[in-house]
């Protein structure tokens, strides 16, 4: 879901294959989040994957924006993000209310669900020119992520998460290329395979005593249930376990072109789209008769099926017009100068 990576031969398939599957794990966490209070095994693999794919996704979308800080052309950017943070902030306010029965309010500061990620994005394209002088800014960050925690920011503006995530974001803006070299050791694969393994058992054996908010960013301490000064620690846990899955999953991550590396350019359109789904089966019974892992197993194939589905050439030219109307705009005004000028070239 990054805004500057340019689309061209160039393209660094690293980065294309980390997207998309990064892509797939948004969709299977939010598919199986009506099951973690069922089964154990969703609510481990639930907090393993929000434990990492967002941080993850900020992080990529720092890297990719060097250059549009750089040149301060973040204007581009941030279009790409605000636009469709609005549209979808009015279509999901209407389409809520509608399937839930619950009565309409609009709130165009306090994002839906998952668009509060297009608003932190928004946000960090601002912020980073306060931090972007020296890496070492990276440990004021990480303290006033920690500190938001003892206050109760919330969901207005997406405040709490921006300053709780921004340091992925500025990590991601200070690397450069070479400094991903080391995770492409083969030799690393095996080990990162077992770190997984073994955050992955961590995670079920503690499940019920770790709070899915702690990975959401958007809680206080106080309503996690943690106390006292030395709530901020669970924060520093946090983001060290964000940090150690994230390098596993990055070492296994396929650094060649891949059939699935093309999908890495629709992912915001996965990203809006999917909520329309698993937010209507929430409503439903659809959850309440899956009740064995072999069942979990086909709703997490579906999941995947349904993130290439979203991906797919026909699903963006059907809602594009919704997610990037500029550039819809944009082809049709070259449409119409390449028909003027065809006459001028015949005479």
């Amino acid at each position: 879901m990054t805004t500057t990576q340019p689309l061209s031969p160039q393209r660094d398939y690293f980065f294309d294959n980390a997207k998309i599957l990064l892509m797939i794990l948004v969709v299977i966490s939010h598919a199986i989040r009506p099951l973690n209070d069922s089964q154990q095994i969703s609510n481990a693999l639930y907090l393993l994957l929000f434990s990492f794919h967002m941080p993850l996704f900020l992080f990529i979308s720092g890297y990719f924006a060097k250059k549009a800080v750089a040149s301060k052309k973040w204007v581009q950017p941030l279009q790409k993000l605000l636009i469709p943070y609005l549209v979808f902030q009015v279509i999901y306010t209407f389409y809520y209310s509608f399937i839930s029965g619950d009565k309409l309010e609009f709130h165009l500061l306090q994002p839906h669900w998952s668009l509060w990620f297009l608003l932190t994005l928004c946000s960090f394209y601002f912020i980073i020119h306060f931090f972007k002088f020296s890496p070492y800014f990276l440990i004021p960050a990480v303290l006033i992520g920690i500190f938001i925690g003892y206050t109760q920011a919330g969901a207005w503006l997406s405040i709490s998460r921006t300053l709780v995530f921004f340091p992925f974001f500025l990590a991601g803006y200070y690397l450069q290329r070479r400094h991903f070299q080391f995770l492409f050791h083969s030799w690393l694969k095996v080990p990162a395979g077992l770190v997984l393994v073994l955050c992955s058992i961590g995670l079920y054996v503690y499940s019920g005593d770790i709070p899915a908010e702690l990975f959401y960013g958007s809680k206080s301490y106080e309503v996690m249930g943690f106390h006292g000064w030395e709530a901020g620690f669970f924060r520093l846990l946090a983001y060290t376990l964000t940090i150690v899955v994230s390098l596993a999953f990055l070492v296994l991550v396929p650094k060649e072109k891949l059939t699935i590396s093309k999908y890495a350019q629709n992912t915001l359109y996965v990203y809006l789209l999917h909520g329309f789904l698993f937010r209507y089966l929430r409503e439903t019974s659809f959850y309440s008769a899956i009740d064995s892992g072999f069942e979990l197993l086909l709703l997490i194939l579906g999941s995947v099926i349904f993130t290439f589905l979203l991906s797919s050439a026909i699903v963006k030219k059907m809602t594009q017009p919704l997610i990037e109307p500029l550039d819809v705009i944009k082809k049709k005004r070259m449409r119409r100068l390449s028909q003027k000028n065809e006459p001028s070239k015949a005479s």
